[in-house]
């Protein structure tokens, strides 16, 4: 029994020592990835929420103006901003052992590299933070200005009574009777019509110095002030009110890995629903297009097309067996964000996955 614990220990021993080598090991290499580019979008857009006034169908009567007679929302594209991120590509990752090469060198080289953008740590994320931000509508009041004139009127009704005469003849005569009855919508807006056109008259008179009162100096430009501010609040009952507000959305566009052009469309916007996802079709896209700044590309079959990745792939294998550092250079791409026919903005980025893959030396040191 004695001899079977012992070889247990020196078992137990040796396996502890193994697992201190690996990890050892381990330590001295790097796992990298290259970088990858991804686009991201912040789009901003006005809303604009329209009330019609309680004397919209009087307008045209009234104040021969023409002014929509029921509500509606629309939406209207007001900024985009472009954000080129740098994330890892997990699909090119590569390992690494600095300290296996020459020390100080190596460790230089690879810090250049990595510092520069060129290489990446496997689990390193230089990407923004996804932070989606919805509709913040303007606060207000519900309902519109009062309507300025009152409600009630004063009205007089013809009746007739019979009243005998001297002569003993019976005969009708006619008396007035006076009563408070609610105004009609349409009588209201007339008599709010009256005082806007007789506020134009009012303003015309002060300006021009055609009244008993003279005005001067702060004295005209508050009465002026006063009557502007009082007509565009009698003219609100007509044209109703609109409230704008701002809506924002953050999307994100992956460039394909491809040395030829992407088109691909970047969201979709509804002028009654606002910014939509890519793949919601209730609104109408909005395409991005990105082209690299290296020339024509000559089309090229499938088959040519995979032998000259095959041979790349064999390359990147042969130089990290090799110990170099595999590294990516960005290719400089045009980005255009297109709405139709209509191209809404142009700018030039960086797009590292359509760039180019190179190797270099680890162990020369760059100053």
């Amino acid at each position: 029994m004695e001899k079977k614990n012992v070889m247990k220990r020196r078992i137990l021993t040796t396996l502890a020592a193994a697992a201190a080598m690996t990890a050892a090991a381990s330590a001295q290499t790097v796992v990298y990835s290259l970088p990858s580019t991804t686009i991201h979008l912040e789009v901003k857009t006005v809303r604009s929420d329209y009330t019609p006034g309680p004397y919209a169908a009087y307008a045209k009567k009234y104040l021969g103006i023409e002014v929509p007679l029921s509500e509606s929302s629309t939406f209207t594209l007001s900024d985009i901003k472009l954000t080129p991120c740098l994330e890892a590509d997990r699909s090119s990752s590569y390992v690494i052992n600095l300290d296996g090469l020459e020390d100080r060198a190596s460790m230089l080289t690879f810090l250049e590299f990595s510092s520069q953008g060129l290489v990446m740590l496997s689990d390193a994320d230089n990407g923004k933070e996804n932070i989606w931000r919805f509709p913040s509508i303007a606060p207000g009041n519900a309902d519109l200005a009062s309507e300025a004139t009152g409600n009630l009127t004063s009205t007089e009704t013809v009746l007739y009574r019979s009243e005998r005469n001297n002569e003993g003849e019976y005969e009708r005569v006619a008396f007035k009777q006076s009563q408070v009855v609610e105004k009609s919508t349409e009588k209201k807006a007339q008599e709010a019509a009256s005082t806007i056109l007789y506020l134009r008259q009012q303003r015309i008179n002060i300006i021009t110095g055609n009244t008993d009162a003279t005005f001067s100096g702060d004295a005209l430009r508050a009465a002026v002030e006063e009557i502007n501010r009082t007509e565009d609040m009698l003219m609100s009952l007509f044209t109703g009110r609109t409230d704008l507000s701002v809506q924002t959305e953050h999307f994100d566009v992956v460039p394909e890995s491809t040395r030829e052009d992407d088109i691909a469309v970047a969201f979709r916007i509804s002028d009654t629903q606002g910014l939509l996802s890519a793949n919601d079709i209730s609104g109408r896209p909005i395409v991005i297009e990105i082209t690299p700044e290296n020339g024509i590309i000559e089309e090229e079959t499938e088959q040519v097309i995979e032998e000259t990745e095959s041979r790349n792939r064999k390359a990147r294998y042969e130089a990290a067996q090799r110990g170099d550092i595999v590294y990516r250079i960005p290719a400089i791409c045009t980005v255009r964000i297109i709405d139709g026919q209509n191209q809404i903005l142009r700018s030039r980025m960086p797009v590292y996955q359509k760039g180019q893959d190179l190797s270099f030396p680890v162990s020369v040191l760059i100053k």
